[in-house]
């Protein structure tokens, strides 16, 4: 039987509710690699469905299933089963090209052939828009982490000023517990937490942490049988809750390989990519290859191609990162109700820096070359200080800088935009 039948085959099953883990895992596989690709509503007409819902499957032979409303939601949740506890949102985004970061978040976590071989912290690292909640979201309902977390899964997002006592409160109430929205500080809500998970196997997510004292808290919080899965934009946040191992511990979430950011742009814009292949492939590297800024941009060709005005305006201006930066981020990145720009979700790592900081970051929008790599003696120059080290420390700490080598350092280009448009508003 060919690789498409097989998995053909596979997704019959899962649609009829008789799939196993090993037809689970086969399509999340192929999933992960590009090989299935769906949507529902207007995009599955971009993937070539019928305007409800679409299953493709590429590969020695190509295989579609149009699916309705029901069927695709079956297939969503029969794909990736809703974990029992408090899981992250469904990954609303196409994901592509994570197979290798999925298997090593979970050998960090000590998963291996569907059992925790040693409770571990992992702690998964990157860039903003690079796709640290997508994937793990998707972690969240893998087949292994569901064999290795029975109890199953709790997930918060902290974001910038959480609330530590409503989340522990709520983690409690999802296994039963009313008692600890009560306790006096959230110290001692999680010392309770603690003794209710000293009797679970669960897996502990928690999101977008900004101080390493927030995410302390959850490392105190984790049960003896409990994994916890960490993500942050701050490389400081990730080394500090990395203890002593954060080469073992930490994972740097890197953008997508070239032919990967092709084949998701191909799928979020299939036509504009076939009748400008050359200029698609220009644009993804432009971008640096990250998927918020991939999706955003597919977005913006898919309507300016409505209107018959040719995108070679609009490419321009995407590449420049001018449109991008304005533009509205993917739908899964809502906040308070309403769909925030790009800006400002980047803008979230500019406001914590103190002023001085803030403007030698500003600078860099000026003077960073393309690719944007600098040494420190440019950094000393541009910033006219008699030690650049202690802002480059800053920068890096909080995920705006990342080493490239020795006394070298970069700059991802929407980071670069960013930068840029903070110096032209003041």
């Amino acid at each position: 039987m060919s690789d498409s039948n097989a998995l053909k085959v596979a997704l019959e099953r899962l649609l009829d509710g008789r799939a196993t883990d090993e037809d689970r895992l086969s399509l999340q596989t192929a999933l992960l690699a590009g090989r299935i690709v769906h949507a529902f509503g207007e995009r599955s007409v971009g993937i070539g469905g019928d305007a409800t819902g679409a299953v493709i499957i590429t590969g020695d032979v190509q295989v579609k299933f149009d699916l309705p409303e029901e069927a695709y939601e079956r297939f969503i949740k029969g794909l990736f089963p809703t974990p029992m506890g408090i899981p992250p949102p469904f990954p609303e985004l196409i994901f592509i090209g994570r197979e290798d970061a999925v298997q090593k978040v979970k050998t960090i976590l000590g998963i291996a052939d569907g059992a925790v071989t040693k409770q571990q912290t992992a702690i998964i690292r990157g860039v903003p828009g690079v796709g640290k909640t997508t994937l793990v979201s998707v972690l969240s309902r893998d087949p292994d982490v569901a064999r290795s977390y029975s109890d199953g899964v709790l997930w918060a997002s902290l974001e910038q000023k959480p609330s530590l006592i409503t989340i522990l409160a709520g983690w409690g109430r999802a296994m039963g517990k009313t008692e600890l929205l009560r306790a006096p500080s959230a110290e001692q809500a999680g010392e309770q937490l603690r003794e209710i998970l000293q009797h679970k196997r669960m897996l502990l997510i928690v999101d977008d942490v900004w101080e390493a004292s927030h995410g302390a808290l959850f490392l105190a919080v984790r049960g003896n049988n409990c994994g916890l899965l960490v993500t942050t934009r701050l490389t400081r946040v990730a080394e500090a809750l990395a203890l002593d191992s954060p080469d073992e511990q930490v994972y740097k979430l890197e953008v997508l390989a070239e032919e990967d950011a092709l084949k998701l742009m191909r799928i979020l814009a299939p036509g504009i990519v076939a009748q400008h292949p050359n200029e698609c492939r220009e644009l993804v590297n432009d971008l640096e290859r990250l998927p918020l800024a991939l999706h955003v941009a597919a977005r913006l060709l898919r309507v300016e191609s409505k209107y018959g005005w040719g995108i070679s305006d609009l490419v321009r201006d995407i590449r420049s990162g001018a449109a991008i930066i304005e533009a509205e981020a993917p739908a899964d990145r809502v906040e308070g109700g309403r769909i925030p720009t790009v800006r400002a979700l980047l803008q979230k790592s500019t406001d914590m820096l103190a002023d001085d900081i803030r403007d030698n970051f500003a600078i860099l929008g000026a003077f960073a070359p393309k690719p944007a790599t600098i040494d420190s003696e440019a950094l000393k120059a541009v910033w006219q200080v008699e030690d650049p080290k202690p802002t480059i420390r800053e920068l890096v700490g909080r995920g705006l800088l990342e080493p490239a080598g020795p006394d070298r350092f970069q700059m991802h280009a929407l980071l670069v935009t960013h930068a840029r448009s903070i110096l032209t508003s003041q």
